[in-house]
């Protein structure tokens, strides 16, 4: 996975390259005090678009939670203690036309155990994965790649907006794959 979510001034690239429809607040987000916060207001095709064009795609829900809690089974990220503001951006209570996020790769203390930032607050992250609440009770064990359908996409790590039980490595959450909301963003993979 890449060390950083997808920022605005990399979809600003992106956009200004290919015929893509901006996000919604695209001009509220396209600031230069905005360029190294991540974006937002993408829906899970958008994502998707982005990875290929980059010569990525997205982490399967495994492959994320993987990166976040190591081969340790961490609860965080970071470890298994409970977090704190020098871990991760969270419970914030107001939007604030983008300034609710921080710059990627704010979080030091917060990395995951192979050096990934940000995967615990900041933004929620679309996820390869449809969404099924059951589904790792009855997939194969290792390497799931999530069922073939469904009605919704994965999200995972929590936002700026959230409490500190949805930074929870191990969370999941059901989202509607064509939301463009204020609190979702991504990171990109790449096959070895």
């Amino acid at each position: 996975m890449d060390k950083f979510e997808v920022t605005v001034g990399q979809y600003a690239r992106y956009l200004e390259v290919t015929d893509m429809e901006e996000p919604p607040d695209w001009n509220v987000m396209n600031q230069p005090q905005h360029q190294r916060r991540p974006v937002v207001n993408v829906d899970w095709e958008d994502a998707v678009k982005y990875c290929k064009w980059a010569g990525k795609r997205l982490p399967t829900e495994a492959e994320w939670e993987k990166a976040a809690r190591g081969t340790d089974g961490r609860i965080y990220p970071w470890g298994n203690e409970a977090p704190t503001r020098l871990h991760a951006n969270y419970g914030r209570n107001e939007w604030n036309n983008h300034q609710a996020l921080t710059p990627v790769g704010s979080f030091e203390e917060g990395k995951s155990p192979y050096g990934i930032y940000d995967m615990a607050g900041n933004a929620w992250e679309w996820v390869f994965d449809w969404y099924d609440h059951d589904y790792y009770k009855k997939g194969p064990k290792k390497n799931p790649i999530g069922p073939a359908k469904g009605d919704g996409k994965v999200v995972r790590g929590g936002s700026w907006l959230y409490v500190p039980e949805f930074l929870r490595s191990a969370h999941r959450f059901d989202a509607q794959p064509t939301n463009r909301l204020f609190g979702y963003g991504f990171h990109c993979a790449k096959t070895p």
